[in-house]
């Protein structure tokens, strides 16, 4: 391996990385630091689950981070933030094919599509049960009749 020789350089690349941080994972043990000066608010975390929660920026983009009050882990992560990509360079507003195979919703929530593979669920809807696609049709995911599959449009994302 070779060796780094001027420490301007080993300097610009230790400071890089202090300060590109991620978000955290769920189940990950909640920082204390990261509420502090912040507003602490409440967070819906599933259908039937509020969870403390803050926002925080992380490497330039702002996310929703919530945690279990008892055990304080990370129960939920979500972000609508413009800048965010993931690894598949999925990103807010991108169309997403989706079926009533591939997206799961819980009742007053969220409708969530497939897991990408780095692990975020794109939102495509906020009533759990429906999502309107992005022609307006609506596909009820509870009924047995009508459009199967569809182009829904991300609104945001989450990993929970």
């Amino acid at each position: 391996m070779p060796r780094i020789r001027h420490p301007a350089i080993l300097l610009l690349v230790t400071c890089i990385g202090a300060f590109s941080e991620t978000p955290p994972d769920v189940g990950a043990k909640f920082q204390k630091s990261w509420r502090k000066g912040k507003e602490s608010n409440l967070c819906m975390t599933s259908s039937a689950q509020l969870d403390p929660c803050i926002e925080r920026v992380f490497d330039g983009i702002r996310y929703q981070i919530a945690y279990r009050l008892e055990t304080h882990r990370v129960s939920y992560v979500y972000t609508s933030d413009d800048r965010f990509r993931t690894v598949d360079g999925l990103k807010i507003g991108d169309p997403i094919p989706v079926s009533r195979d591939t997206v799961g919703g819980e009742p007053g929530w969220l409708s969530l599509a497939a897991t990408t593979s780095d692990g975020w669920r794109p939102v495509v809807g906020y009533d759990g049960l429906r999502i309107k696609l992005r022609d307006g049709t609506v596909v009820d995911l509870t009924g047995a009749e009508g459009l199967k599959n569809g182009i829904a449009v991300i609104l945001g994302f989450c990993r929970r």
